[in-house]
């Protein structure tokens, strides 16, 4: 048997969420829940200018080509990312299906455990049309763009990464997690609920870009704090979780 001092912290963590007895009790009624538990919470920078983003277009992605096609592409050309694609790449892999459907579903387009939705998501435009160099935070509810932090981040953000690739990139997409919202009601262990949720929008914007024919790799080598720096959040309460770059394709040469 392994000794527990022998673990990684990781595998220490997996351990001590463990659920390894199910308690026999009745399901607790959705009108008995805590109010907290039934609150979907939205962040938003109500003093900051708010760029709208073009209206979704009605795309029908065929998943088949879109699981085939699905790769991390490093290698992109200097083309902006065009504006219209941005929008549907955030609305089609993260967004409120309301918007669209014209109705008050919060439901989005990835499942959350105990629809807590934990997840926040920004982008860092570094080359795109129509938006000028900055860090932004995606407005769910308005499918906008909120201004954080508008002018030259390229170095510095560029720093905070280890793959020298990435200079190309065309706009990256930093998610955050705000841990108390999965934490109020699953504890410790909603740190697992939270990395899976992460995946599954990760999948969703890997899907739409490359459908979008749109370049995307996901980054696990980066700086935390220095990303929650550029975004002034604290890194406890809410902290970076994942980065996935974007950028225009280059075209393959034909002969």
């Amino acid at each position: 048997m392994i000794k527990s001092l022998d673990l990684s912290k990781s595998r220490k963590f997996n351990n001590l969420t463990k659920i390894n007895i199910l308690k026999e009790k009745k399901d607790i009624q959705y009108d008995k829940w805590p109010l907290e538990w039934k609150t979907i919470y939205y962040k938003a920078y109500p003093r900051m200018d708010q760029i709208l983003l073009p209206k979704p277009i009605s795309r029908k992605f065929d998943l088949y080509d879109s699981l085939l096609q699905r790769e991390s592409t490093r290698d992109f050309s200097k083309v902006k990312v065009n504006f219209q694609d941005c929008a549907d790449l955030l609305y089609y892999s993260a967004g409120i299906k309301g918007i669209l459907k014209k109705d008050l579903s919060e439901k989005r387009m990835y499942p959350s455990a105990g629809g807590r939705y934990p997840l926040e998501v920004y982008i860092f435009s570094l080359n795109t049309e129509g938006l000028k160099e900055g860090a932004y935070h995606y407005h769910l509810k308005t499918h906008s763009l909120e201004e954080i932090l508008l002018g030259p981040i390229y170095d510095k953000t560029i720093q905070q990464f280890q793959q020298s690739w990435i200079r190309t990139t065309g706009l990256l997409i930093v998610v955050t997690a705000i841990f108390d919202r999965s934490e109020m009601k699953y504890g410790d262990r909603s740190y697992r609920h939270i990395m899976t949720e992460y995946g599954h929008m990760a999948q969703n914007l890997y899907l739409v870009g490359n459908s979008l024919g749109l370049g995307m790799c996901s980054i696990g080598g980066f700086c935390d704090d220095g990303l929650n720096e550029i975004l002034d959040i604290d890194g406890v309460t809410e902290s970076v979780i994942g980065a996935i770059a974007v950028g225009a394709k280059k075209k393959k040469m034909i002969g």
